[in-house]
């Protein structure tokens, strides 16, 4: 059974403009889907709808092996809740909690969500933290971290909650281009240790080096899908071939 499923899924925001038509597909246990695409093709907004951050208009979705929502009725509340500890979401901007230390940002969810005793929490914390690089940093504030370390804290964090897959939607394009190497290195590892990972990204050669398969969208569908090296050396679609080349000039 696949760890998502999303099946037939459509949104169309307030303004009547059409934003996911009829998206499928499945990703496995340990498995990397890559998502590319020019902006506004629907990328993030499908990723916010499996976290449940967005709602869709109808459709299917399926987090490990539980319904989020079926032709378009959503589980119940609790039930949503439940589903929704399975799934870590980085966000493009951090979403740092400002007033907080690093070691407290950490912390919170892990004490109030999971109900982990705190000196627990932190052992798990400083791990993390470890795992990252930034040991040394548990009681800075996001204030005083450059934007590659505020999303490697960030990563730590939704980390820190156990989910078996992490969504990360673009998480290098709030950084400059000399931060983002610190990123990519983070989730590099992770592939590594096998976690089920879904990034949005508009770096190619990540995509293509990292993830088991490759979505290409454009205007809300699926264009082309398959094994990235092929796709993105060999793309079959007029769409991706035009899409591709401003990233092979």
């Amino acid at each position: 059974m696949s760890i998502i499923s999303v099946k037939n899924i459509k949104k169309t925001f307030s303004d009547g403009v059409p934003v996911l038509k009829n998206i499928s597909f499945d990703v496995e246990q340990g498995e990397i889907l890559g998502i590319i695409g020019p902006s506004g093709s629907g990328k993030s907004t499908m990723l916010r709808c499996i976290a449940q951050l967005e709602t869709i208009d109808d459709g299917s979705i399926y987090v490990c092996g539980k319904t989020v929502a079926e032709n378009g009725k959503y589980a119940t509340k609790a039930e949503l809740r439940k589903v929704g500890l399975n799934l870590g979401f980085v966000f493009q901007n951090f979403n740092l909690f400002p007033h907080m230390s690093v070691l407290q940002n950490i912390i919170d969810a892990q004490i109030h969500v999971l109900k982990t005793p705190k000196k627990e929490a932190v052992e798990i914390a400083r791990k993390l933290l470890a795992d990252v690089g930034l040991s040394e940093k548990e009681n800075y504030y996001p204030c005083e971290l450059s934007g590659g370390q505020q999303q490697r804290v960030s990563i730590a964090r939704s980390l820190a909650l156990r989910p078996k897959v992490l969504l990360f939607d673009e998480p290098t394009s709030a950084l400059d281009p000399e931060l983002t190497g610190e990123i990519l290195s983070v989730i590099k590892q992770l592939a590594l240790e096998k976690m089920t990972m879904i990034v949005v990204t508009h770096e190619m050669a990540f995509a293509r080096d990292i993830s088991d398969k490759i979505i290409f969208m454009a205007g809300g569908v699926i264009v082309e899908q398959g094994e990235p090296k092929s796709m993105i050396s060999n793309p079959q679609t007029d769409r991706l071939k035009e899409f591709l080349k401003r990233f092979n000039q």
